[in-house]
Formats: C-alpha cells, structure tokens, sequence
C-alpha cells in the first residue's frame, strides 16, 4: 500500500508547487493527486494542463466546469484514457445527451458524462441505453427518497446503470431498511452506502448487510470514527472478505496521513483515501481476489471516487460564480 501513498504525495507536491494560486481547495489538489495514485498513472504537468484548457475553451462561458472542476474533469480524462485529450468532445457530447435526458445542467452531470464515457464508450449509439436506464434508477431513488436524493447521485445512477441489473431500487431500498434497523442512521450518507452495497451483484443482500455491520464495528475497534461521512468507505471495506480484512493496516494508513503536514486538516478525506488505497493494494493481490469479485471492487472503487469527486467538485463549484451550464 506504500507505493500507493507515495505516488500521492509526489503528485500532490507537484500540484502545489504549481497550481496553489490557481485552487482555492486543498481537497482539489488532494483529489486529483489520488486519482493518479489509485490508477498509477504517470503525471505530467504540461499534458494535465493542456486537457483542463481544453475543457474551458470548449465550455460555454457561464458553464460551471469552467470553474476549478474543470482540474478534477482533467484528472479524470487523463486517467481514465490513453489519449484523454481526444475525449474532451466525447465528454461535452455526452454531457449534452443527459441534459437532454432531463439531467440537470452543472457539475454533477458533466462528472456522470465522464463515468459514462469511461464504462460505455463514447459512441452515443452504445451508451443512450445506459442513459435511458440512468434516468430510471435516478427517479426511482427520488421516489423512494425525495428529499435525500439529488444531482449529486448521478455519477453513482450512471455506475448502476452501466452495471445492467434490473433490480436496482429494490436492493437499494433493502439494503437502507436493513442497515438502518442494525443503527445505521437514516440520511444520504446511509443512501450512498446503499448504492455502493448494490453495486455488488456476486453476494447476497443478507452476506453484504453483515460484512457492513462488521466493518462498522472494526472502525471503532480501531481507532477510527464511526461517522455517517465514513458509511460508504464502510460499504467499500465491506467488499473485502472479512478473513481478508485488515482495520489496522487501513487505520495505520489513516494515521500517516493525518501526520503529514499538508494534509493534517483533512480527516474526513484522509480516511477515505486511506481505505481507498487499502482496497486497490488488496486488488493486486490478485490470489486473494476472485475474477467476478475483482470486477466489483474495481466498479465499487470508482463509485467511492465518483462520489468523493461529486462531494469536492459541489464546494470547488459554490465559490463559483458561473453556475448556468
């Protein structure tokens, strides 16, 4: 897991020395160095620039990915893809096909337009279906959840939506019932938790509510917070078999990076990243991961990011006076 924290530390150094005036939010530049970090992908400062321009000049002027977002759309572009600049239209068209699906216009939906391309390409063709469905999902949750649901689950209806099962809101809604009733408290945090268990199509719902209650219970018996904000990293560990999880080795993770100068304010994301990068070091150990179960994770690992994105980008957008498309 080492190399993991080290590659965010060396991106994140970087991204300070050079774009500390540019970010208002440290949790930007946090963010976008762990995405490097996770895919292990090499940062180049020229290039990664040269997408988040790209962005802004194809963004109409009022647009709020003109804003700082547009760091974090970069950061997804570039390691999402082998030539990330030639997604920028792609990511504007899709971005274009969901408005036109009745998604809301700003930040949220250019960051669902991103996991979309990701996971169904970028042919329009391949992926109206999956919007179809996204839109689906996204009404059921309001239906059941009116005033917990908003734009900021939409990343997380795309990833549901490209997973292609048909009982989507019907395990949603038990795994928040279940979970609730074992004193996880009602609210969005419960709701995205909820999410992330549905993503899981290998175990059953009573398997996945046990292992959430554990992890839930190891947080504590660790050192670390149970709070709501920790329940889909809760949810994330939870795909881990328990045999194979470890709560101190994510603790100690945790721990090292609340004692690194820069990152010191940031508990919450820190024990984000923390589990984030646990469960992406117990990936590579691929003997310890079934081939369906890999799979999974890896979608469970991207749902955890996109709805760390979604949470960051809300604040990079809010100091932003350009909020129309």
């Amino acid at each position: 897991m080492q190399q993991y924290i080290n590659k965010y530390i060396e991106v994140y150094e970087e991204l300070r020395k050079k774009m500390k005036w540019k970010v208002t939010d440290n949790k930007i530049l946090m963010t976008i160095a762990s995405f490097y970090a996770m895919n292990q992908k090499p940062f180049e400062m020229e290039s990664y620039l040269m997408i988040a321009e790209g962005i802004k000049k194809q963004a109409g002027i009022f647009s709020s990915i003109r804003s700082e977002s547009r760091y974090i759309a970069a950061a997804m572009l570039d390691v999402g893809f082998e030539h990330p600049e030639k997604q920028i239209p792609a990511l504007f068209a899709a971005y274009d096909e969901l408005t036109g699906a009745k998604f809301r216009k700003g930040i949220f939906t250019y960051i669902a337009a991103s996991v979309l391309i990701k996971n169904s390409g970028s042919d329009q063709n391949d992926y109206r279906p999956v919007i179809t469905r996204a839109k689906e999902i996204y009404d059921g949750m309001k239906k059941e959840h009116l005033f917990l649901t908003s734009t900021e689950d939409y990343p997380l209806a795309m990833l549901l939506a490209a997973r292609g099962a048909d009982d989507v809101i019907e395990r949603n809604e038990r795994f928040y019932d279940d979970l609730n009733r074992n004193g996880f408290r009602k609210g969005n945090h419960l709701q995205m938790l909820s999410h992330i268990l549905t993503l899981d199509e290998v175990e059953s719902p009573e398997v996945l509510v046990n292992r959430a209650i554990q992890v839930f219970d190891k947080f504590k018996e660790a050192g670390m917070k149970q709070k709501t904000l920790n329940y889909p990293v809760m949810g994330m560990l939870a795909m881990i078999p328990p045999a194979e999880l470890n709560m101190q080795e994510v603790y100690q993770a945790y721990v090292h990076l609340n004692q690194t100068k820069q990152f010191k304010w940031q508990k919450d994301l820190n024990a984000t990243l923390a589990a984030s990068f646990y469960v992406k070091d117990k990936l590579e150990q691929s003997a310890l991961i079934e081939t369906s179960l890999y799979t999974t994770i890896e979608t469970i690992l991207q749902a955890q990011q996109a709805t760390m994105t979604a949470s960051i980008a809300a604040s990079a957008a809010a100091t932003s006076s350009g909020s129309g498309n």
